[in-house]
C-alpha cells in the first residue's frame, strides 16, 4: 500500500468521524432529546472529536513526511490543500478554547463545529476523492506520486525505495507479440511501423530511442506514450479504454520498433 493510498483511506475515515460530530450536534442543539440520550450524544460528539484530531494529526503527519522526503514544491492542488488544513487546526483550536477557557464565546461553537464538517469535506474531496478516482482506488501505481517511497521505522518516517522516474517496459516475448498484434489491429492503418514514413499519423520507427514523440513534442517514455493514448492530439482517437496490461503490452512492441 502506497503512503497516498493510505493517507486517503484514513481520510474517508477522517471524513465519517467529521459526520458523527455533524449528526450528534445537530441532534443535540437541534431537537428536544430526553437527558439520558442528550448526555450519551455528547460523549459521542466528544470522542469523535478527539478521535478526530488524533486522525488528523496522523495524517498530516504523512504528509508533511512524504513533502520532506520527496523535497517536491507543492502542486496548486496541494496548495489549497494545506491551506484548507490551516484552516481546520485554527477552527480546532478556536472551538476548544471556546468549550474550554472562554465560555463567553460557547455560542459560537456551533458555528465553528459546522464550518469544519464543510472544511473537511472540501479537504477530503480534494485529496482522498482525486486520488481514489484518478489512481482507480490504488490500483494504478502509475498515477501515485508516492509509489517511490515507503513507511521505515517505529514512527513511520517516509523513505524513498526507488528512484521516481520511468516506469519499467515489458521485454517478454509474449507482451510484444500481444502488442504487436493489437498494433496490427488497431494502429496499422494509421502508423507506420517499419519508417518514419507519414500514412494518417507520423511512422514510428525508433519512437522510443527518439528525443521525443512526433505531434506532441513530450518526452519519448512509455509515460508520454501513456498519456496521449488516454488524451490524443489532433485527429487520433482515444484509447482511454484499454487496460493497463494492453497498454503495457502495446509499449512493450513499441520499443521494439
Amino acid at each position: 500500500m502506497t503512503i497516498f493510498l493510505l493517507k486517503s483511506l484514513l481520510s474517508l475515515l477522517l471524513l465519517g468521524l467529521a459526520a458523527l460530530g455533524m449528526y450528534t450536534m445537530f441532534e443535540v442543539f437541534g431537537r428536544e432529546a430526553p437527558a439520558g440520550r442528550a448526555a450519551l450524544l455528547r460523549r459521542r460528539h466528544r470522542v469523535s472529536g478527539w478521535a478526530y484530531v488524533l486522525l488528523f494529526v496522523i495524517i498530516s503527519y504523512l504528509c508533511i513526511g512524504f513533502l520532506a522526503a520527496s523535497r517536491t514544491e507543492p502542486s496548486p492542488r496541494a496548495t489549497l490543500h494545506i491551506l484548507l488544513s490551516l484552516a481546520i487546526i485554527a477552527l480546532v483550536i478556536i472551538k476548544v478554547l471556546a468549550l474550554r477557557r472562554y465560555r463567553q464565546f460557547y455560542a459560537m461553537a456551533r458555528t465553528i463545529g459546522i464550518a469544519l464538517g464543510v472544511l473537511t469535506v472540501a479537504l477530503v474531496g480534494l485529496s482522498a476523492g482525486v486520488h481514489l478516482t484518478v489512481t482507480r482506488f490504488g490500483q494504478d501505481r502509475a498515477a501515485d506520486r508516492s509509489a517511490s517511497y515507503a513507511l521505515r521505522g517505529p514512527f513511520l518516517a517516509v523513505r524513498q525505495v526507488a528512484a521516481p522516474g520511468p516506469a519499467a517496459i515489458r521485454t517478454d516475448r509474449r507482451s510484444i507479440e500481444r502488442g504487436q498484434a493489437f498494433f496490427a489491429a488497431r494502429c496499422a492503418a494509421c502508423h507506420d511501423p517499419g519508417s518514419a514514413r507519414r500514412v494518417v499519423g507520423p511512422g514510428l520507427q525508433g519512437l522510443l530511442r527518439n528525443p521525443v514523440l512526433p505531434v506532441s513534442g513530450h518526452r519519448a517514455t512509455a509515460e508520454s506514450i501513456r498519456f496521449q493514448l488516454r488524451q490524443p492530439l489532433k485527429g487520433m482517437p482515444s484509447f482511454a479504454y484499454l487496460s493497463e496490461d494492453e497498454m503495457d503490452d502495446l509499449i512493450a512492441y513499441l520499443n521494439t520498433l
